[in-house]
């Protein structure tokens, strides 16, 4: 999780536009962390700590959406 955090404050560290918003993504290699925790969630289970991550990313994951929606507006103006 430390790694998406990472990728989103350089990504609004570096400026943004709603263009660059709507067209960002966090990595393959985060991407597969989510995937790896989600997988492990409905077959052996996580840790408490792992539980958190994947908590922690699905809200991140939440607000993006929400913050690449009001940027697609945007664009569309």
């Amino acid at each position: 999780m430390i790694r998406a955090y990472s990728e989103i404050i350089d990504f609004i560290a570096n400026g943004t536009t709603p263009q660059s918003i709507v067209g960002f993504s966090v990595s393959d290699e985060s991407k597969e962390r989510v995937a790896d925790l989600i997988n492990r969630e409905k077959t052996s289970g996580l840790s408490p700590d792992e539980i958190s991550e994947l908590d922690h990313y699905l809200k991140f994951e939440h607000i993006m959406r929400m913050v690449k929606a009001k940027a697609q507006i945007l664009v569309n103006e």
